[in-house]
């Protein structure tokens, strides 16, 4: 069933860019929208590509090969103070992947990055599986046993104090086992970023750049589908499951992104930090506004029952972050101890879907094209 889902994410969008791919005029609520409406995409892809893609994956690049380096001074040596260099390396390559997050297409679509680095909640029984087995392969898409979750768990979760967590990599059959896939795993998300940025930097700038137009596979249609379904991400996997909001009320604090090291919040942070500035063409250090989403649908004059689109949006995107800037630092003590300030969040992050997801498209004549979660019903 999952590698169906995967061939299904590939086909749909072809079938879809056949159905939707004209610019004939479409109705959004009623009025009828401008499909031809004059932009200049190309400026936009460039900004896109040029202050904020391609600067995403050269810092993730870095912080995943300092990763490495860092990952084989422990090994070759535990101790505490190898151990918290490790972290340290770990925590700002793990912050730096919430920037590169959202282009999930060209490059980073053929490796399956996001599904390598970052699939979460991690199935600890199945980690523990490939370490007991000495089986360090992960090229399964849906499999929630490697990258940064995985990560998080062997540097803070698999015992239960620094000495302890250094015991478990300690020179013996054990150890070695752990040492084997820390750095095979390192090693394969290295291996994948670099995949990633070399595209990028060899011709697929240009590909992206060119590919104007607003069917499916377009460089238009490839934005804001990954841009909706990196937020959606955000609202389901790192706020709503962990709140019980989309749970039946039922809280799963342990399944809130990085539980062992409790970077919760703050990754969730960068994540919609990030999202803002690809909808308004922000460049990578957040100094220069630079075209994007938000002049696109200026250009068109969208609304929405009378006020600007435009406007909506970036008003919400202010309030979910102000809302979410307001919890405690760890977003699993909140799910255990002030559930509801986790639900407002989730339901300040919902509303955004509304613009994002079903108003933009629209008055953009972009079709959604990737799969929604089943149990996704925003």
């Amino acid at each position: 069933m999952k590698a169906f889902k995967w061939y299904l994410n590939i086909l749909i969008p072809l079938i879809l860019s056949g159905i939707f791919g004209a610019c004939d005029p479409i109705t959004n609520g009623g009025d009828q929208v401008d499909c031809n409406a004059a932009f200049d995409q190309q400026a936009m892809f460039q900004n896109i590509a040029d202050h904020l893609i391609i600067p995403a994956y050269t810092d993730l690049q870095k912080k995943v090969t300092n990763l490495v380096e860092e990952a084989d001074a422990f090994t070759a040596k535990p101790s505490v103070t190898q151990l918290e260099a490790l972290r340290n390396a770990f925590e700002t390559a793990y912050i730096s992947w919430q920037v590169a997050s959202p282009y999930e297409f060209g490059p980073a679509e053929e490796v399956f990055l996001r599904n390598s680095v970052n699939n979460f909640p991690l199935d600890i029984t199945a980690t523990q599986t490939l370490i007991d087995a000495e089986k360090y392969e992960f090229d399964q898409p849906d499999a929630f046993n490697k990258g940064f979750p995985a990560l998080d768990y062997l540097l803070y979760g698999i015992a239960e104090d620094n000495e302890a967590i250094i015991t478990k990599f300690a020179d013996n059959g054990i150890g070695k086992r752990h040492r084997q896939f820390l750095l095979a795993l390192v090693t394969d998300m290295q291996q994948r970023v670099a995949h990633t940025f070399n595209g990028w930097q060899n011709g697929y700038r240009e590909t992206f750049i060119n590919n104007t137009g607003k069917g499916a596979g377009t460089s238009l249609s490839l934005i804001i589908n990954q841009l909706n379904q990196n937020y959606e991400l955000i609202k389901r996997e790192k706020i709503g499951v962990p709140s019980g909001a989309m749970t039946l009320g039922f809280t799963y604090p342990d399944r809130v992104e990085a539980p062992y090291s409790g970077l919760s919040k703050i990754l969730a942070i960068t994540a919609l930090e990030t999202s803002q500035k690809l909808y308004l063409g922000m460049d990578h250090n957040g100094k220069v506004n630079g075209l994007g989403l938000d002049d696109y649908l200026e250009a068109v004059e969208a609304q929405k029952e009378g006020e600007a689109l435009n406007q909506l949006i970036q008003n919400q995107f202010e309030t979910v972050l102000n809302t979410l800037n307001t919890l405690p630092n760890s977003l699993a003590e909140t799910a255990r101890n002030e559930t509801e300030q986790l639900i407002e969040v989730y339901k300040e992050t919902a509303r955004q879907v509304l613009f994002l997801k079903t108003d933009m498209p629209a008055v953009l004549c972009v079709s959604i094209t990737y799969i929604d979660n089943p149990s996704d019903s925003d």
